[in-house]
Formats: structure tokens, sequence, C-alpha cells
């Protein structure tokens, strides 16, 4: 039951796109909650807020101080404002703040076109957003909080950036839904680190969030912190499953792989068993390595891949070679350890051939899914890349803050409409397979892991499938030009799918 009297915090993430990414706590909205709470506060929290937003959101904010709205992707932006604009009916004397990865350089755009926003968090909101509640628990005023912007005389302001945490072990652990419900399937994500060493230029946390200070472009908390965190979720919540979503979690000169070793260790010492997943570069795969953290739980590991073309590796500044994903594709598989890839098929000014050496590359290391088959170069708002595109004659436009181009070659286009609608009825079928390993990856037994080899070759087999009729697209169109037909490959593919849902 709220305190109807005392100040409160509601803290709010608009919906994902389940087209494009798969739902999750929102850590971020969560970290600030964790400090605001350190301070007293009585937070809410509500991940994947709907618009209109539920009676329950409306009741609480009728009564918030503070109403926080987190974007983590950029194509959540205008729901977030839609939540504020009618929010602001319920709560007239709330501060709306918003902030997150994904509004990254749009904070004063985005205040300027919803006037329901009060200010803008730039970049990371710990110590911006407990400096503001502050403020607003003594009655006075937002202005000259460092990372924050704020309206002055009909104008948006900041009064400059604030430096980022640099020591991430200070900061309280993520705040947890307290429902007995909330963790009923076992499962957490949990972030270790912060930024990326990386350059890669398409990425927003390598390039945005690291442009601002002089810290390390990769801060991590130690071992020690992330095993408590671990252990309070395993004994709180009943977890035995976490999806580490660090953006690398073996990242830094050296010191990741150093903490990756300390965590196999502490892990091991602990009375119960978990399994996890991490998410790292394909530079950084080593065996010794991922065989210890198999040994305590490892089961998942995404790499990004992004191209198997020289022109794109060098476009996206990947700084990895094809023979290092073949070198750690090949490890990964020998270890018996599942894996998901990030891959960029098409790009502004992508060509046929280009196309033509991705499959065969992703054919030569049964690599796919439909997703990232289909996957196309998204860009953001103060992207290095659209310069470069622009001097390329790309055609760019931006509605509701994203960034959308058509492609160069209109073959490539024909193509890209085409795979997007031939081979979408496996995605439902992939969706089944993965769900299933997702369960198989939980045992620790020798029968878990065969179960789980099994699984996977029936990944193998789906991948071929895809890659095969996504090769048939490409020579319709190599044939045929724009108007290239697609009916009977469209039939083939249902019957195709069909079979598989079957078995």
């Amino acid at each position: 039951m709220v305190n109807r009297t005392s100040p409160y915090a509601l803290l709010l993430a608009p919906a994902y796109d389940h087209d494009v990414y798969r739902s999750a706590e929102s850590l971020g909205l969560r970290a600030v909650a964790a400090v605001l709470r350190r301070l007293g506060a009585e937070v809410h929290v509500f991940d994947e807020c709907a618009v209109p937003p539920p009676e329950v959101v409306r009741g609480l904010a009728s009564h918030a101080t503070l109403i926080g709205l987190g974007v983590l992707f950029t194509r959540q932006t205008p729901d977030a404002m839609d939540l504020a604009r009618r929010l602001r009916l319920d709560a007239p004397k709330a501060h709306f703040t918003i902030g997150g990865q994904g509004l990254q350089f749009l904070w004063e755009e985005v205040m300027r076109d919803c006037a329901e926003i009060d200010s803008a968090c730039m970049n990371e909101g710990d110590e911006t957003i407990a400096e503001l509640w502050d403020r607003l628990a003594r009655g006075q005023g937002d202005h000259g909080i460092k990372g924050l912007c704020t309206r002055l005389d009909g104008k948006v302001v900041s009064a400059g950036p604030r430096p980022p945490v640099a020591a991430l072990d200070d900061l309280p652990y993520a705040y947890r839904d307290p429902s007995p419900t909330a963790y009923r399937d076992g499962h957490a994500t949990v972030s270790t680190s912060r930024g990326c060493a990386a350059h890669c230029t398409f990425c927003q946390s390598g390039n945005y969030g690291n442009r601002y200070h002089r810290l390390p472009r990769w801060r991590q908390r130690s071992a020690r912190s992330v095993i408590g965190e671990v252990v309070r979720l395993h004994d709180g919540h009943g977890v035995d499953a976490v999806s580490f979503v660090d953006d690398d979690f073996l990242g830094g000169a050296g010191q990741g792989r150093d903490r990756a070793v300390e965590f196999a260790d502490r892990l091991a010492g602990l009375p119960f068993r978990i399994t996890f997943s991490i998410e790292c570069r394909v530079d950084e795969i080593d065996g010794p390595l991922l065989e210890r953290l198999r040994g305590v739980g490892l089961r998942h590991v995404l790499i990004g891949i992004e191209s198997a073309t020289e022109s794109d590796i060098r476009i996206f500044a990947k700084r990895t070679t094809t023979e290092q994903v073949e070198t750690a594709v090949a490890l990964l598989r020998r270890l018996n350890i599942d894996f998901s890839t990030g891959f960029i098929m098409f790009q502004p000014l992508s060509t046929l051939a280009g196309i033509t050496d991705n499959l065969a590359f992703l054919a030569r290391n049964r690599l796919t899914s439909y997703s990232r088959l289909t996957n196309r170069l998204e860009l953001y708002p103060g992207a290095l890349l659209l310069r470069y595109f622009e001097r390329h004659g790309v055609r760019m436009q931006t509605e509701k803050y994203r960034v959308y181009y058509e492609f160069t070659d209109p073959l490539v286009s024909r193509l890209y409409a085409a795979m997007r609608q031939v081979l979408a009825p496996f995605a439902e079928v992939e969706a089944a397979c993965d769900t299933a390993k997702f369960r198989a990856a939980r045992g620790h037994d020798e029968a878990s892991f065969e179960h789980l080899a099994t699984l996977r070759d029936r990944s193998d087999e789906i991948a071929n499938c895809l890659i095969d009729y996504a090769r048939r697209c490409l020579d319709q169109v190599c044939e045929n030009g724009v108007g290239a037909s697609f009916e009977h490959l469209t039939a083939a593919v249902a019957r195709e799918t069909s079979r598989m849902r079957q078995e």
C-alpha cells in the first residue's frame, strides 16, 4: 500500500518492440531505484509499461513527487513521451524526467517536443537522479544539476555532463521486484560492467556513452560484488539462471579475463549452482577460460560477428577477422556451449556480391537465424556513420527520432523485402527450438548436455534450410532483377516449416 503522505518516485519503461527485442527487466531504472531507496525514498518500478498506462500506474502517478521514464532503445522514445503527456493529466505537480541509452544526443530535442517533461538525464543517472530527488524533497529547483537538462526562461539548458561512477562496487545492487511471482521462472538479468572498450561505429555503448569522460571505457564491478548479487537473487527470489547482459563481460585490457577467473572460483565455492550466459567479443574467446566457466554453469555466449565481408568489417570498425570468428565458433561447439551471434546482413551500401559472401560464410559455419538473415543496420542519432553514409550518397530521413535510409542498390532493396517475407515462417520454428534449448541449458548433468547437443543439431537443420532459401531468394533477384517473383518460394517455405513443426 502506498503511503500517500510521503513523497515517492515512480519509474517507468515503455514496452519493448517484441519483434526486435526480448523483454527483460529495466536494469537502468532499477539501478536508479536502488540509489533512491538507499536515500530513504519509496520507489515503484514498472517494466514494459503500456500506452495508455494501466490504472495502477495512473493511481501511483497522481501522488508521485518524481516520475522517471527510461528509454533503453531509441524506438521507445515516442511511447515515453506519450506516457508523459497522459500521466501529466493525473500528476500536474510531479516532476517528470527522462533518460537512458536510447536518448543519447536527443535530450534537448525531446524536451522541446514534449512540454510535459521537466528534465532529461544525460548519460548515467545514478548520482544525477539522486541529487534531483534531494532537491525535490527539499522543495528546491532543478537548475544547475550536473548531468541534467532543465528548463530556464523557456529554454532548455544544462550545467554540463556529470562524470560517471568510477567505483561501481559503491552502488547498491539493482532494485528487484519484491513480488513472490516476479522470478517464478527462476531467471534474472544482471549487469556487471558499464561501457565498452571497443570502437564499433554502429554501437551506442562503445561510442556514445564513452565520449564525455576520461575514465576507462570499460568499468567493472568486482567478482565479489557480482557473486554477492547472485547470492541475493538466489536466496531471496529462487533464481538459478542468470543472464549477464553486459555489452562485454570479458572487456577491458585483461581485467575482464582476470575477473572472470575469480568469478568462476567464487561461484564454485557457493553451496548452490546456477547456469548463466554472457556476451563478449570473438577476439576474447579463450579455451581454458571458457572451459572453466562452463564447469561452473556457463551455458550460452552471445558474440558479435556483424559481417563476413571485408568492406563491412572496415565500415563497422570491428577490428576482428573472419578467421577469429571461425576459431571462436569451433571452440564453442567443441565445449558444447550454446551460442548466438550478432550479424548485420544489410547496410545502406550493401551489394549482392557482399550478401553472397555473407551467406557463404554463414553456410560454412552453420550460423544463422531469421532475425540475423534479415537484420539491417540501425543508425542512431549522433552516430559517426551518419556522416560517412551521407558522403556516399545514402538517402536518409529522421522520423520520430529514428533514422531511416534507402539502400543505394535497388536490387538489394528487392532482396531485403523478399527475404523478410519469404523466410518469416522460420521465426516461429526457431523460437520453439530456442525455448527448448534455454530449458535444457539449465541442467547440470550429462543427460542435459546430450539433450542440448541434440537441440543444437536441430538448430543447425533450421539454419541450413534458412540459408538455402535465402540463397534461392538471392538467385531470383540476380536472374530477374527488381521484377523477381517469390510466390513459389513462399509456398515451399510454408511446407518446410509445417513439416518442422510436426516433427
